[in-house]
C-alpha cells in the first residue's frame, strides 16, 4: 500500500484550515409571530402550530386563548409551519423565512374538516418559483410516508421507483442527513423524505433528477415511542413460478424507537431494527444428466439471512445561536448460501457478514444576524467478510450454468471513510446565497482470493460434455492491496429572486481527487423560474422551468484497488486459450508463467483518463389546478462524455487471431493481456417526464409518467465493448434504456378510519445484448455478437430476432448491441391499516399516531392518525360497543396493518437469456426481482401490529 507523505498531505490540510471556523458570538435570533382562524376568520385557540427546518430542528406550541402563537430565540434560516386542530384539516406552510432581530408574521387558516379523522399530511398542492418547489419533487413525510414499507431493504426498492429513471449508468444517490453513502436507517427513524428536490443546486454533486434525500427524526421534549412487530410466512406467500416446491421459510422483524429530552436544551432518540429472514433462492439451470442429455435443474436452496440496526442520537442546544446534533447507527448483516440463483448451482455459495459503524456530528452556528454556518462530519467504518463454500475449480458453461467452487473466493474488506462538510447560507436582500466545500478520504484495506480457484469456461453444454473448454484462467500472487483515495469540492450557489414571479439561480462547483490524472473538474450550474401570473400578491398557477448543469462522477477506490490488486507484481492471471486439459490438471503457476501460449493478464488506470461529466438540460412547466391537482411536464435531455469502460489494450490484432489454436499477433508483440480502465465511452438520453400530485381531504397521490430513449457504448467501469479497438461500435440501445415508466403512490382514508395505500408500478421491458457465447476475437470477453446471415454465411440459426450468422468474419458487421427487448414488468404493493386509540384521553385534542415515534398528535411530526375503539371505560370508553366511526384523542394507540407486495401476483420476468448456443436463448429463467418481487416468492403478505405511546 502506498503511504502518504508530508508533503502530500499539505494541501489537504490547507483546504481544512481554509473552511470557515465555527463563531459562538452572541448574536441576534429571530421571532415567529401569528393567528390560527378558522375560514370564518374566527381565532382558534390550543391549536397545535409545529415549527421544524431541514436540519431536524423541531419546536411545538399551542396557540392561546386568543388564538396567537409566538415563537422566540430561533436561528435564522428558512423553516416550515403546521397547525393541527381537532375538527380541521391539517395546514402547512412551507419556506417561512426567519430572519435575525426581526419578528416574522405568519397567519394560517384552517379549513374545516367534515369527518374529524380524516388527516391528510403532505405537502400542499401549490406550485411556486422557488427551485426547491418544482412540481416534480417530492416529500414523503406523515402518512404518505407510513405508507412506504418498514424493511429497509425493501423501502429502498420503492425509494429508487419513486426517484423515476436517472440519466447514465452510475443510477441515482441516496443523501442521509446530508451525506452519501451507509445503510439506509429503518423507517422508524427517518422523518423525511425529499426526492428530485433544486435538481440543479450546486451543492450536491449527483445529478438531481434521481436525488433522495433523508432526514432523520430528533429528539422530543417529552417522551415518546413506538414498537412494532412484522411477520410473513410461506404459507401467506404464492410460490415461485419457476419451482413446484419450496422448503418452508419465513420472515420476521421488530423495530421500536423512544424519543425524550434530556434537559430543558437537550433531546435524544433511538430505534432498533432486528430482521431474521429464512428464505430460499431459486436455482433454474440447464445440466447434463447421468445419460449425458440436457436436464433442467430447479432447486430451492434455503438462504437465511439477518440484519441488526442499533441508531441512537442527540441534540444539544448549546445557547441561542448554536445547535449540535450527533447520531450514531450499528449496521450488522448476515447471508447464507448467497451468490447462488439462477444458473449458479448450490456450490457457488458463499457466506457474508458485514459491520458498519456510523458517527455523523452536525453543528450549526449563527455567525451574524444574516449568516448561518453548518458543520458537518462523518465517520463511517466498514467491516465486511465474504468466504465462499468451496474452493474447487469454477466451471462455466455459457447460456446454462455455472458449478464447481466460487470464483469470488474469500474476500475481507475494511473501508474507513472520513467527510468534512462546511456549508453557509446566507440571506443578503433578494439573493439566498450557499457556499461551502467538502473533504471526503476513504483507506481501504483489502484481501481477496478471487480467481485463485481457477475458471474453465466452455462455449456450450455440448463442448462441455465433450471436454472441450475454450479458456481456463486463473490467478496467483498476494491477496493484499490498499488504497487511500481523497478527494474535495467547493460550491458556490445563489438563489437570486429577481423579481416576485422570477427566481434565477446559479452556481459553480469544483471537485478534484488523487489516483488519476485529473484533477481540475469544474460543474457549472443554471436554473430558472418563472411564474407569469403572480403579480401583486396573487399566488402562481403555472410556472415555466429551465435548467442546465455539468455532474461528475468520481472514479471509485473499488477500481483503483483492482488496478493494485492485479498489477502484475502482487498478482497475476493467467489465461490459456483451447486448454488440453480439464479439472484435476492444471497445471502450476511455475509451469504456466514459463509456457509461450499462456498470455499473463494485468489491470492499470489510464494514464489520460477524466473523469466522468454528465451534462443534463431541463426544461418544463408546472401547474395547478384548483387547491388539489398539480401537474408538471419536463423534457430532459442528459449527454453523458468521458464515461468509464474496460479495454484490453494489448489484445489480438482482429485480423491475425486464429480462434483454434488461440494465437495471433499482440499490438505489442508481447503475449500478454493488459486491461485498462479507461474514459472514452458516451451515452445519450431523452426524457419527457409527467409528474402528478393529488391531495384531497381524504386521498393523497403522487407519481409520474417517463417515456424515455437512451444510447451508450458503455454501461459502467467494468464494461469490456465487443471490439476492443473500436469502442463506439457497440453504441446501441443503453441497458438502462425503458421506454415507459408509470409509478403510482398514496394513501386512501376509508370509512371507519381504515387507512389504504396503493403502490403500483409498470416498466415496459428492458433491453438485452445478444452474443454467441464465444470468444471470436481472442479478447477474453465472451460477448461477440453475431451477424446477420447472409447467403454465404454457413453456420446460422434462425430467431424470432432475426437470421444470424455464429461464426462471422472480423470485419463482418455486426448486429446492434442490445437488440433484444425483455419482457415488461408490473407490480403493486398494498397497505390496509387501522389504528385504533387505547388509554386515557389527552387534553387539547392530541390523539395517538400512527407507527413512527414523534410527537403524538394529528399530522404531526409522528404521523398523526385516526383513534378508536379501545378504553378503560369498555371497548369504547363509553360502556358501548366500538364506536369505528369516532376518532377520540387517546395517550395511546394500536396500529394493525397488512402489507401485500405484487398483490395481484403478476409474474415480472428477468432478461432473457441472451447466448445463441444456449437451449434457452430467448427465454427468462428468473423472475425480475427488486421491486418485482423476490426470489423465495412471487406475492407476499406482511402483517404487523404496532404500539404507539
Amino acid at each position: 500500500m502506498k503511504k502518504i507523505t508530508a508533503s502530500q498531505l499539505i494541501p489537504y490540510l490547507f483546504l481544512i484550515v481554509c473552511l470557515p471556523i465555527p463563531a459562538f458570538a452572541q448574536v441576534a435570533t429571530g421571532t415567529i409571530r401569528g393567528t390560527v382562524s378558522d375560514p370564518s376568520g374566527a381565532l382558534v385557540p390550543q391549536a397545535e402550530v409545529t415549527l421544524a427546518n431541514s436540519s431536524g430542528f423541531s419546536r411545538k406550541i399551542k396557540s392561546g386563548a386568543a388564538g396567537t402563537f409566538e415563537m422566540m430565540r430561533l436561528v435564522p434560516g428558512r423553516y416550515s409551519l403546521s397547525v393541527n386542530a381537532k375538527g380541521f384539516t391539517p395546514a402547512t406552510v412551507n419556506d417561512v423565512d426567519v430572519f435575525g432581530g426581526k419578528v416574522t408574521s405568519q397567519n394560517l387558516k384552517l379549513e374545516i374538516s367534515v369527518e374529524s379523522e380524516v388527516q391528510v399530511t403532505a405537502e400542499s398542492s401549490t406550485v411556486s418559483t422557488s427551485p426547491d418547489d418544482n412540481a416534480s419533487a417530492l416529500v414523503i413525510k406523515g402518512k404518505d410516508l407510513d405508507a412506504l414499507s418498514d424493511d429497509p431493504d425493501d423501502l429502498q426498492n420503492e425509494l429508487s421507483a419513486l426517484a423515476g429513471p436517472t440519466a447514465g449508468p452510475s443510477g441515482g444517490q441516496i443523501y442521509i442527513d446530508g451525506f452519501t453513502g451507509g445503510q439506509l436507517p429503518p423507517k422508524s427513524s427517518i422523518r423525511e423524505i425529499r426526492i428530485n428536490r433544486n435538481p440543479f443546486s450546486a451543492q450536491y454533486d449527483k445529478l438531481g433528477y434521481g436525488r433522495i434525500e433523508i432526514l432523520t427524526k430528533p429528539g422530543t421534549d417529552k417522551f415518546h415511542g413506538s414498537f412494532m412487530v412484522n411477520g410473513n410466512d410461506k404459507a401467506f406467500n404464492s410460490l415461485n413460478p419457476f419451482v413446484t416446491k419450496e422448503p418452508s421459510y419465513y420472515s420476521s422483524f421488530l423495530t421500536g424507537n423512544a424519543s425524550g429530552a434530556l434537559s430543558k436544551s437537550a433531546s435524544w432518540f433511538t430505534s432498533v431494527f432486528r430482521r431474521d429472514n429464512q428464505s430460499n433462492s431459486i436455482i433454474n439451470a440447464d445440466i447434463l444428466g447421468t445419460d449425458g442429455t440436457t436436464q433442467n435443474f430447479t432447486l430451492a436452496v434455503p438462504n437465511p439471512q439477518s440484519r441488526i440496526d442499533i441508531s441512537p442520537r442527540l441534540d444539544f442546544q448549546l445557547g441561542a445561536n448554536n445547535t449540535l446534533s450527533v447520531r450514531y447507527m450499528f449496521d450488522r448483516q448476515k447471508e447464507n448460501n448467497s451468490g447462488v440463483t439462477g444458473f449458479a448451482l448450490q456450490s457457488q455459495a458463499y457466506n457474508v457478514l458485514n459491520y458498519e459503524n456510523t458517527v455523523q456530528i452536525s453543528d450549526t452556528q449563527i455567525l451574524s444576524p444574516k449568516i448561518v454556518n453548518e458543520t458537518r462530519f462523518q465517520y463511517t467504518a466498514d467491516r465486511d467478510s465474504q468466504i465462499a463454500s468451496s474452493t474447487d475449480p469454477t466451471i462455466t458453461v455459457q447460456g446454462a450454468f455455472t458449478g464447481g467452487g466460487s470464483n469470488s473466493g474469500t474476500v475481507r474488506d475494511n473501508q474507513d471513510r472520513f467527510e468534512l462538510q462546511d456549508y453557509i447560507t446566507s440571506a443578503e436582500g433578494r439573493h439566498a446565497l450557499n457556499f461551502g466545500g467538502r473533504l471526503r478520504l476513504t483507506h481501504e484495506i483489502n484481501s481477496s482470493t478471487s480467481g485463485f480457484n481457477g475458471n474453465y469456461i466452455y462455449q456450450s453444454l455440448a463442448a462441455y460434455a465433450a471436454g472441450r473448454p475454450s479458456e481456463y484462467n486463473v490467478t496467483v500472487g498476494s491477496s493484499k492491496a490498499g488504497v487511500n483515495l481523497f478527494d474535495a469540492a467547493l460550491f458556490f450557489q445563489d438563489d437570486w429572486t429577481a423579481r416576485p414571479n422570477l427566481t434565477v439561480s446559479y452556481g459553480l462547483r469544483y471537485e478534484g481527487q488523487n489516483r488519476i490524472s485529473d484533477h481540475s473538474d469544474w460543474a457549472p450550474r443554471l436554473s430558472v423560474a418563472y411564474a407569469p401570473g403572480a403579480r401583486n400578491g396573487k399566488k402562481a398557477s403555472t410556472v415555466f422551468r429551465a435548467g442546465y448543469g455539468w455532474f461528475f462522477d468520481r472514479f471509485s477506490p473499488t477500481y483503483v484497488l483492482d488496478a493494485i490488486h492485479q498489477n502484475g507484481i502482487n498478482q497475476r492471471q493467467y489465461v490459456v486459450k483451447n486448454p488440453t486439459f480439464t479439472v484435476g490438471d492444471a497445471p502450476s503457476a511455475s509451469v504456466l508463467s514459463s509456457t509461450n501460449t499462456t498470455a499473463p493478464t494485468l489491470y492499470t488506470v489510464a494514464p489520460n483518463l477524466k473523469t466522468a461529466v454528465n451534462m443534463q438540460a431541463a426544461v418544463g412547466v408546472d401547474h395547478q389546478f384548483g387547491k388539489a391537482v398539480t401537474l408538471s411536464v419536463t423534457y430532459l435531455n442528459s449527454r453523458g462524455v468521458h464515461q468509464y469502460l474496460s479495454d484490453n489494450t494489448n489484445a489480438y490484432i482482429a485480423s491475425t487471431y486464429n480462434a483454434t489454436t488461440g494465437t495471433g499477433v499482440r499490438p505489442n508483440g508481447i503475449n500478454e493481456n493488459i486491461y485498462q480502465f479507461q474514459s472514452g465511452g458516451v451515452y445519450n438520453q431523452n426524457q419527457l417526464m409527467l409528474n402528478y400530485s393529488i391531495k384531497a381531504r381524504k386521498v393523497s397521490l403522487f407519481g409520474f409518467y417517463v417515456l424515455s430513449s437512451a444510447k451508450a457504448d458503455t454501461s459502467g467501469a467494468t464494461y469490456f465493448p465487443s471490439n476492443q479497438t473500436n469502442p463506439g461500435s457497440d453504441y446501441g440501445r443503453a441497458t438502462f434504456d425503458v421506454r415507459n415508466r408509470f409509478l403510482l403512490g398514496g394513501n386512501y382514508i376509508a370509512p371507519f378510519g381504515i387507512s389504504v395505500s396503493p403502490f403500483l408500478v409498470a416498466n415496459s421491458g428492458s433491453p438485452f445484448n445478444i452474443t454467441v457465447g464465444q470468444d471470436l476475437n481472442g479478447d477474453n470477453q465472451y460477448n461477440d455478437r453475431p451477424s446477420y446471415a447472409t447467403e454465404s454465411s454457413t453456420d446460422t440459426l434462425q430467431t424470432v430476432y432475426g437470421n444470424f450468422d455464429l461464426n462471422p468474419d472480423a470485419g463482418a458487421a455486426r448486429i446492434p448491441y442490445n437488440a433484444g427487448v425483455g419482457p415488461a414488468q408490473f407490480s403493486m404493493n398494498l397497505r390496509v391499516s387501522k389504528t385504533f386509540g387505547i388509554g386515557p384521553r389527552v387534553e387539547g385534542g392530541a390523539g395517538a399516531g400512527s407507527f413512527g415515534g414523534g410527537p403524538r398528535g394529528p399530522g404531526g411530526p409522528g404521523g398523526g392518525g385516526p383513534g378508536g375503539g379501545l378504553g378503560p371505560g369498555g371497548l369504547s370508553g363509553n360502556n358501548g360497543p366500538p364506536r369505528l366511526d369516532q376518532a377520540p384523542p387517546r395517550r395511546y394507540s394500536l396500529t394493525f396493518s397488512a402489507m401485500s407486495r405484487n398483490v395481484f401476483n403478476h409474474v415480472s420476468l428477468a432478461a432473457p437469456v441472451g447466448v445463441l448456443d444456449s437451449a434457452r436463448f430467448g427465454q427468462s429463467t428468473a423472475i425480475s426481482g427488486g421491486f418485482f418481487g423476490s426470489a423465495a416468492a412471487n406475492r407476499s403478505i406482511d402483517l404487523q401490529a404496532a404500539f404507539n405511546f
